[in-house]
């Protein structure tokens, strides 16, 4: 009874976030702004260094460090000439570190060993119903 109260609280949050938790999502979905997410997750880097540690060339690189600013995501202070950029989005730093959880290959191990295959359930009406497999030599 209160494993569902929970599971229904939890769901009428969602429901009022949703708008919310959708443009994170959309956020992060862009793959250059995730692994830049990623790696601001781990400490403070130059845009030089961004570049050169991700591949992304300077237009590119701009972009979308400027859409990761905008949202609240990220944060740059200038040093000398440099910009250095941190992660200053806690509920980001969170989802990623569960994104990491899950798909670092222990937590995929981990999952692998986790799931089960559900069990299959006879169903007394339905399209394959009429198929019953009789035991062999009562033909």
């Amino acid at each position: 009874m209160a494993e569902t109260r929970r599971k229904k609280q939890a769901a009428g949050m969602m429901h009022g976030r949703a708008e919310e938790i959708s443009e994170i999502l959309k956020l992060l979905g862009n793959p250059q702004r995730l692994l830049i997410a990623c790696l601001l997750g781990e400490g403070e880097y130059a845009v030089s260094e961004i570049e050169e540690k991700l591949g992304i060339r300077q237009p590119t690189l701009s972009q979308q460090l400027a859409a990761l600013r905008e949202a609240g995501v990220i944060e740059g202070r200038r040093e000398a000439k440099a910009v250095i950029y941190h992660l200053a989005d806690a509920r980001t730093r969170h989802l990623l570190d569960a994104l990491h959880r899950i798909f670092s290959p222990e937590g995929l191990a981990a999952l692998a060993a986790q799931t089960s295959p559900r069990p299959r359930v006879a169903s007394s009406a339905g399209a394959a119903s009429f198929a019953r497999v009789a035991p062999q030599g009562a033909r």
